[in-house]
This record gives structure tokens, C-alpha cells and sequence, in this order.
């Protein structure tokens, strides 16, 4: 009896692993330019095979004006493929958050995009009669790559995190080491903020800065501790105010941070993240950053 309760112990837990890795953080192209180049060659490449190879009977279609109709199925899998990545993240932003993204929202993406793009090249091989689709073609095949999908997204989901985490751990051993150059000025003095509320500070005080459309919070050490002070200018001012302070960096397309105030870089499948010092703050880095700091950190 103790035999059969342990072997289906093992067996609950073995479970319980494979649903929870469906949850691991993983990367995403998703509204990004990188999404945009993505969806141009995956149109390029629908081109090639639809002129090229001509499958699915469509060898048999007749025209005078036959590779500009073949060439339409490369134009309308790049339609579908923006659609996929910008217009549902759009539409549909929570689930589209990449600071939640998991192994399991990117295989439902990648399945939608796959239904998206089949449903308009259905649409569109039916409509010029060039070959005959039907919905239930468009799902076999979903169901059919979804096994693919998965497999490739689990390589991916553990070839990013063995990456990422690496790297993180090797430029948190260099953290202690990095000496910023000093501003330039003999009496550094920062001032944000041209009409209202301004804030002055010392570069050394200014921890870090979260930008919005018109305003931005500013994170700073007082004699009290960590003060927040929000002021109506936006990010290029704040970028014109720092530029003479090169110990400021910009990792993400909001936030703008004091080398000096990264405590911890941390890594995973989804990129890096920065544990701010004297904080219980993480600040995400853009992708189009990474290798920014891991400069810092060499």
C-alpha cells in the first residue's frame, strides 16, 4: 500500500512540474521592432514558398497575373503577423503584458498567430479562387504545429534563462567594481521640472527616474530616506538634465537609473531586471538595452 501511495506521490509530482513550467517567464517580440522584422520574413518566406513551391494545388491556378496573386499570400501572412503582434497586444493588453509573459502565453500566442495568418490566407486563396481552404484546414494544421510550438518554446525558454541568469551573476560580480565618471561640473546641482513644482537635487541623491507622458517620479535619497516627488516634465527634459551626469543610464524606454543605485542584476528567459538599492524596487531592461549593460558590467 505504501509502495502504491508513493508511486502515485511521484506521479502528483511530476505533474505538478510539468503544469508549473508552463509558468516559467519567457521573452516576447511582441509589439516590439523586432516583432515587426519577424512578421516581414515570415511574409517573405510565405512568398518564396507559395511562388517557388506552389503546394496546396496551387500549381494548378491559371492566370496571366499568377506570381503578383502568389505574391499576395506573402503580403497577406505579414498582415496577419501584425495583427498577432500588435494589434490583439492592443486589444487584448492584459493578457499581452510582457512583464507577465510565461511559456504558456507564448504558446497560445504563437497558435493564434498561426490561426490569424491561416484564417486570412484562407480568406484570400478562396476569394481570388487560387485554391480551395477550409476553416477545418486551418485548425488541423493549428492542432498539428501546436506540438512543435511547444517543443521549440521550452528550447528557447531554457536557452534564454541558461543566457541571462548567467550573465546577470557575472556582472553582479563586477557591481562593487564599476566607478562611473564623475559630472563634470565643479557644484553638480540637477533641477527638474520648468513651471510648477520643480525638484533640485545632488547627481548622488537622484536613484532613479519613472517617466510618463507629460510627468515623471523621481526616487531620491533624503537625510529621512527614500522620497518619491512626481513633476510635470517628460522624459526628454529629464534626458537633457542628465546628460552632463554620466553615471545616469537609460535601460528602458521609462526609466532612467543611478549606476550607482543597482543593488542586484537578475536574469531570466523574459531578460534582465535590476533590484534598486535601498529599495524593494525592480526595474525592467528593454531588450534593445541588454547589451548596454552588460557593458557596464565588463
Amino acid at each position: 500500500m505504501n509502495n502504491l501511495r508513493s508511486f502515485f506521490g511521484s506521479i502528483s509530482q511530476i505533474f505538478k512540474t510539468f503544469i508549473a513550467s508552463f509558468k516559467k517567464p519567457m521573452a516576447t517580440s511582441i509589439s516590439s521592432f523586432r516583432g515587426f522584422i519577424i512578421s516581414l520574413l515570415v511574409g517573405l518566406f510565405v512568398a518564396i514558398v507559395a511562388v517557388g513551391v506552389q503546394p496546396f494545388g496551387i500549381s494548378a491556378f491559371l492566370n496571366s497575373s499568377k506570381t503578383l496573386y502568389l505574391i499576395g499570400f506573402g503580403i497577406v501572412a505579414f498582415v496577419g503577423m501584425l495583427i498577432a503582434k500588435f494589434v490583439l497586444p492592443m486589444v487584448i493588453s492584459n493578457f499581452y503584458n510582457d512583464q507577465q509573459w510565461t511559456v504558456e502565453r507564448q504558446i497560445v500566442h504563437l497558435s493564434t498567430t498561426i490561426l490569424v495568418v491561416g484564417t486570412l490566407i484562407m480568406a484570400y486563396g478562396n476569394y481570388f479562387n487560387i485554391v480551395a481552404f477550409t476553416f477545418i484546414n486551418i485548425l488541423t494544421a493549428m492542432a498539428i504545429a501546436v506540438i512543435p510550438i511547444t517543443i521549440t518554446t521550452f528550447i528557447q525558454q531554457n536557452l534564454f534563462h541558461n543566457k541571462f541568469s548567467t550573465t546577470a551573476e557575472n556582472i553582479n560580480s563586477s557591481l562593487g567594481s564599476i566607478n562611473p565618471p564623475e559630472s563634470k561640473q565643479l557644484f553638480p546641482v540637477m533641477v527638474f521640472g520648468e513651471t510648477g513644482q520643480k525638484l533640485s537635487l545632488i547627481p548622488n541623491q537622484l536613484i532613479y527616474a519613472e517617466t510618463s507622458k507629460n510627468s515623471t517620479d523621481f526616487y531620491w535619497q533624503s537625510l529621512m530616506g527614500i522620497e518619491k516627488t512626481t513633476v510635470q516634465t517628460p522624459l526628454a527634459q529629464v534626458e537633457k538634465e542628465l546628460a552632463a551626469h554620466p553615471q545616469f543610464v537609460r535601460l528602458h524606454r521609462k526609466f532612467v537609473i543611478n549606476m550607482r543605485g543597482i543593488h542586484k542584476v537578475e536574469g531570466n528567459a523574459r531578460g534582465y531586471r535590476l533590484r534598486i538599492a535601498r529599495t524593494k524596487h525592480e526595474i525592467p531592461v528593454s531588450w534593445k538595452f541588454h547589451k548596454k549593460l552588460e557593458q557596464i558590467g565588463q
